[in-house]
């Protein structure tokens, strides 16, 4: 049996007991394998106590801990550095990761963390020939930089972009004939419109009347979502729409509720709604398909470019009515018909606010685009569950002997 490392992001464990959307797409990864026994595979992640009783018959968890230590040198170093304008960073997974390794390898895949793949090529001896790369986020400044993305380009065999739209970012930076489209997928035995769950449960806990109109916005919490766009579009319906609430499932990171300075914006913005608005913090994402439940229109506000989100998926899986922006790969989901989409080079507050008024308004639209959305997502392979280890295959199959 051949040989594979998994290395995680190094933000949350995997497989994933904390959730983490690029942690959930490797677990299934991790399941598929499993089941099929090609591989066996070295999982190395952060560590976590909930990971601790899972076992596998084909694969191997292997956690690091990142000490305090670990993390003060990597703060001081990267001071220092940043004073000579060195652009490399030290970071506390990656140090860990180096040391634990064990470089005997037929494959390798890196998830969605340049830093670690550039320090991981640099550091093997007998394991480079195969590297896989799977890239979930756009190029940017800071974490996914041009240059990272161009050695990657020279030295892995094989890209898996979550979308078109990343593809052409990373073909753009570093022209290349090694990146393949793989889709997000996800669990329609979790997500799935036609499956009973208890509505009541969710709007007795955060005070939703039976027959308020709810719309939901479900992520992390950030300026790159768009949310304090959303809360102020959401403001102007609630002015001409009676019985509407707004329910922000998410936090500004993960599991941790972090009251920063973006957050206190947002709390200061819906003084005057407050009773209208619904901070729920953290969901775990087992939890998530009930919040889906009692939600009439779904709001995508992303500013940011995303590169393909799960959210989008969830949504059209949960048949739900959709308003979203057209935020990099969202555009690759949500099709013609299955979505109220607003530009984000314009006025994305105006926007959102008609694209939401119009579907409270509306009861015939909101269904139609509601079932658009639903015969989307199930005619279209590329978001089974089922059969993403096997696309997995077939991607990397065409670059490596796997």
């Amino acid at each position: 049996m051949k040989r594979m490392a998994v290395i995680s992001a190094g933000f949350v464990p995997v497989p994933a007991v904390d959730g983490g959307a690029g942690e959930e797409l490797t677990t299934e990864i991790i399941k598929g394998n499993e089941k099929k026994g090609d591989y066996f595979m070295d999982i190395y992640t952060i560590e976590s106590p909930k990971l601790c009783n899972i076992k596998y018959k084909n694969a191997e968890v292997i956690q690091l801990h990142i000490s305090k230590l670990n993390w003060f040198f990597c703060k001081a170093r990267n001071a220092f550095l940043k004073l000579f304008n060195r652009r490399y960073r030290f970071i506390p997974y990656n140090r860990v990761l180096l040391k634990k390794f064990r470089d005997n390898y037929d494959l390798i895949l890196i998830e969605n963390n340049m830093q670690v793949y550039e320090d991981i090529y640099k550091h093997m001896k007998r394991s480079k020939n195969n590297m896989i790369y799977h890239m979930h986020n756009d190029i940017d400044g800071t974490t996914k930089p041009e240059y990272l993305c161009r050695y990657i380009t020279d030295t892995a065999k094989v890209i898996l972009p979550v979308s078109k739209y990343i593809k052409n970012r990373v073909e753009n930076c570093s022209p290349n004939n090694i990146t393949e489209v793989f889709y997000n997928c996800i669990d329609t035995r979790k997500f799935n419109r036609n499956k009973e769950f208890d509505c009541n449960k969710i709007k007795e806990k955060y005070d939703i009347e039976a027959n308020d109109f709810v719309y939901m916005y479900a992520g992390s919490v950030y300026k790159g979502k768009g949310v304090l766009e959303l809360v102020k579009a959401f403001k102007k319906v609630s002015k001409e729409c009676n019985n509407v609430k707004l329910l922000i499932v998410g936090s500004t990171w993960y599991n941790l509720i972090d009251k920063d300075e973006y957050y206190v914006r947002l709390i200061k913005e819906i003084e005057d709604i407050k009773d209208n608005v619904i901070f729920t913090g953290y969901v775990y994402p087992n939890d998530m398909p009930e919040f889906y439940s009692i939600a009439d229109v779904m709001v995508i506000s992303s500013i940011c470019e995303e590169a393909f989100p799960l959210v989008a998926l969830e949504s059209m899986a949960m048949g739900k009515a959709i308003v979203s922006t057209n935020s990099g790969g969202i555009v690759e989901s949500l099709i013609s018909g299955t979505a109220i989409m607003v530009d984000k080079s314009r006025d994305v507050i105006e926007g959102l606010y008609c694209g939401m008024k119009e579907l409270y308004d509306n009861d015939e639209l909101r269904k139609q685009i509601a079932e658009n959305a639903y015969n989307e997502f199930i005619n279209n392979k590329n978001y089974n569950v089922d059969l993403y280890y096997d696309t997995f295959k077939e991607k990397i199959g065409k670059y490596i002997e796997c």
